[in-house]
């Protein structure tokens, strides 16, 4: 080791405090030769004498030049000991928490990770220290809410990610799989919340539907049924209550209007059960090519006497149709026009493509504007369904409605030209 008097450092230190014990031993050694050759002390005493001194000097001069040294030197020690007790302090942070922490150098190559993170991934620390993008554990729409094991499990994270200048990037993931099901669980309960809500809703929509049409058959009832009952039950108390007074052609006139108002109240009675069957949605068709012009004349014939109907039915105009349901819808369609239309009523059956289109036409005076958009409803309203006058109980064409389209047809309004009212069914072509 080489010693400097003039150097800063340990050495220049340690040349300075042993530079003194250099010299005692060489004046120790002096002062001997001088008493010796005075013959003051023996030459072995004052060899020993200086051996000893010179011993302790350095003695304490080491001792001195240690302490020195490790008060020079303390400082640095303790900021190393405190770097280190730090860097313990994060590398246990670090390993306790819950979020995967990943850390990048600026080239994007993993430098370090810690153990959550390698759990998040389903990695071994080799499988990850020293990649680069594109790294495996990164979905095709990174970044986003998932983390890609080796199998495909998918992990639903939190990521973030922070710009460490001149250093890297430091990324946090937090795992949300739980966070993620209560989502799911809390979703799946609205959801649940919602069916029944919508049940509410359709029961609710089912009840005001059947307080409509109890109030509808109630309308029916009071407005419809009540004239032809209370007639025919007078006229059933004249004849009994005066069989033997009234001419023959009284009794026969009056059995006749009991009858005919009795088929009335049988077809109102019919009207209903088909009401409640369509309500209840159990009505079905027996669909088999059906030809138009027969359903035309069987109707034609049921019709009050001197009724004036007038035929164009094309005779390839069949129909694929229920045959009681297409002779519903007739009835309906021509009662309505001689009820409450004009003379004379034409029924007009032709193919049009793929389906066939039945016309029936009155000249009476038409539907007025405003009721049109109610003329198949079921409501019971005074101007509201019917042809002509516009009067009418509001069943006839609402079954015709129905009926036509559980057939897989439809119906509709048209003005007659120059006057009147139309309405026209279309339904498949066998």
């Amino acid at each position: 080791m080489r010693f400097s008097l003039s150097s800063a450092g340990p050495d220049g230190l340690a040349a300075r405090r042993l530079a003194p014990a250099l010299l005692i031993p060489a004046l120790s050694a002096a002062a001997g030769t001088v008493a010796g050759q005075l013959g003051l002390a023996p030459a072995v005493t004052i060899v020993t004498v200086n051996a000893v001194l010179a011993t302790l000097v350095l003695i304490v001069l080491f001792g001195a030049t240690v302490g020195a040294l490790a008060r020079r030197e303390g400082p640095r020690a303790d900021a190393l000991a405190a770097a280190r007790a730090e860097r313990d302090r994060a590398a246990a942070v670090l390993r306790a928490m819950d979020a995967g922490v990943l850390v990048c150098d600026p080239q994007e190559r993993v430098i370090e990770a810690n153990p959550r993170w390698y759990e998040l991934v389903g990695r071994p620390a080799p499988a990850v220290l020293g990649q680069v993008p594109p790294y495996p554990w990164e979905v095709p729409d990174w970044p986003g809410e998932y983390l890609l094991q080796p199998d495909g499990t998918r992990v639903p994270v939190l990521a973030t990610r922070a710009v460490v200048p001149g250093y890297g990037t430091v990324g946090t993931y937090l795992d949300f799989t739980d966070r993620r099901k209560a989502e799911d669980t809390l979703a799946e309960h609205a959801a649940v919340l919602e069916r029944g809500n919508a049940e509410l809703r359709e029961a609710n929509r089912r009840l005001e539907g059947a307080a409509t049409f109890k109030n509808d058959l109630m309308s029916l009832v009071s407005h419809e049924m009540s004239q032809p009952l209370s007639s025919s039950a007078s006229l059933a108390e004249l004849l009994a209550d005066s069989w033997d007074q009234l001419p023959e052609e009284t009794r026969l006139d009056l059995t006749v209007k009991i009858h005919r108002n009795t088929r009335r109240l049988v077809g109102m009675v019919n009207d209903m059960l088909l009401l409640f069957h369509l309500d209840s949605g159990t009505v079905t068709a027996r669909r088999t090519p059906v030809p138009v012009s027969e359903v035309v004349d069987t109707v034609a014939a049921s019709l009050p006497t001197g009724v004036e109907i007038t035929r164009q039915l094309s005779p390839a105009a069949d129909a694929l149709v229920d045959r009681n349901h297409l002779e519903q819808i007739l009835t309906n369609l021509l009662t309505n026009a001689v009820t409450y239309g004009e003379p004379p009523i034409e029924v007009v059956a032709r193919l049009d493509g793929k389906t066939v289109l039945i016309m029936v036409t009155d000249h009476g005076s038409g539907i007025p504007d405003e009721i049109r958009q109610y003329l198949f409803d079921r409501a019971v309203r005074p101007k509201a369904t019917g042809t002509g006058s516009g009067k009418g109980r509001g069943l006839g064409l609402f079954i015709a409605r129905h009926l036509a389209e559980v057939n897989g047809g439809a119906i509709w309004y048209e003005a007659g030209k120059p006057h009147g009212a139309r309405l026209v069914v279309r339904l498949d072509a066998p």
